[in-house]
């Protein structure tokens, strides 16, 4: 996890529960709805601080409290919040090593400024796609990581993919069903 970060994501990340199922919640506000997705299977880190989870060779890791998590304000754009989270990363000597592509994304329940670029932590490199996404009033920061020989196109394809499962509720802890699907199944 990143070194900055690691001592706030403790704090929050103790009160969220750590079970299996279709719906992760990833933090207070934030839910990721996996349903018939591999990320369903996606299984808690057991060593960490609960705001990890593992896939195969990805890693994902999240928290709605980063560094510069509280500039957010109505007039804050995720763009200007990441600069200044990038700002404070490179001053704690973790910039990245490359840039591939930022974008900003439009998602079924927000949007999303993402950053595709190569990392190192703890000597290790990885490719790695850095998002800050906004869902209804929250914010979070979500670090997918994989192994350095990734394909961008995989971490920009898996990337997308985690970030659209983002939700501010999950109903159906095993479907990840709507409120108004969930209404409609049940009439």
């Amino acid at each position: 996890m990143r070194p900055l970060v690691y001592a706030t994501v403790v704090a929050t990340a103790l009160a969220l529960p750590q079970t299996a199922s279709a719906c992760h919640q990833l933090s207070e506000n934030i839910w990721m709805c996996a349903g018939d997705t591999a990320w369903s299977d996606a299984k808690w880190d057991p060593y960490g601080d609960g705001a990890t989870l593992l896939l195969d060779d990805y890693i994902l890791n999240f928290t709605e409290d980063w560094p510069g998590s509280e500039i957010k304000d109505e007039l804050t754009t995720l763009q200007e919040q990441f600069v200044t989270y990038s700002e404070l990363v490179e001053a704690d000597g973790n910039a990245p090593l490359a840039v591939k592509q930022q974008d900003v994304l439009e998602l079924p329940a927000g949007k999303a400024f993402r950053s595709l670029q190569r990392d190192r932590y703890d000597d290790v490199e990885t490719v790695s796609a850095v998002m800050l996404a906004e869902v209804a009033d929250a914010r979070i920061m979500l670090w997918l990581d994989g192994p350095r020989n990734l394909e961008w196109d995989s971490i920009d394809a898996e990337s997308y993919a985690v970030l659209t499962m983002l939700r501010d509720a999950c109903v159906d802890e095993t479907t990840c069903a709507s409120p108004d699907q969930t209404r409609v199944a049940t009439e």
